[in-house]
């Protein structure tokens, strides 16, 4: 018999999160304006610089990456279901993997949480490879840790290759 799911760490009340945001087709700016203000519906927000990079996957437009920190009283599965609805808002279409798209909501971590589902895990699989996510998350995070490692986020940045990744707003994107 398989190990059940795993959602480690589950105190109550508000958890403490992470979105990644990011948009490579349409009017990207716009479109994470929108979400940011949809975000902001859920919880308490802080938002992240704007960075640009390249696609991971199929040759496609160059990203905006973008993150929220947000205190909310959502579960994380909620939380989820928030978020997926906030992509088919925007016109989210899953095609192909890693492929383009209008709008890629994703939970990159909790705080002091593990979560381990079918259909969500927390912290984000790849985020240990991908400064386009660790930049923003580590903007609004500064001292967030992996809670399996204790491995701070910043020293996992740190020994990444960042320089395909620029910052695309002199400060923080603001959403008024």
């Amino acid at each position: 018999m398989p190990p059940a799911p795993s959602q480690e760490g589950s105190p109550p009340g508000p958890i403490d999160v992470v979105v990644g945001l990011g948009a490579n087709l349409g009017d990207r700016r716009a479109t994470l304006h929108e979400a940011v203000r949809s975000l902001r519906g859920l919880g308490e927000a802080t938002l992240s610089f704007v960075y640009e990079s390249a696609a991971v996957g199929p040759p496609q437009p160059d990203f905006l990456n973008a993150a929220v920190r947000l205190t909310s009283a959502l579960e994380p599965l909620e939380l989820l279901d928030r978020l997926l609805e906030i992509e088919r808002m925007a016109g989210r279409e899953r095609r192909e993997r890693w492929g383009p798209r209008t709008l890629d909501l994703d939970m990159l971590w909790i705080s002091g949480r593990s979560i381990s589902l079918p259909n969500l895990v927390v912290p984000h699989p790849e985020l240990g490879r991908r400064a386009f996510a660790l930049l923003p998350l580590l903007d609004v995070a500064p001292d967030a840790v992996d809670p399996a490692s204790g491995k701070s986020y910043a020293s996992v940045l740190a020994a990444l290759n960042a320089s395909g990744v620029r910052r695309a707003t002199p400060e923080s994107f603001d959403f008024g």
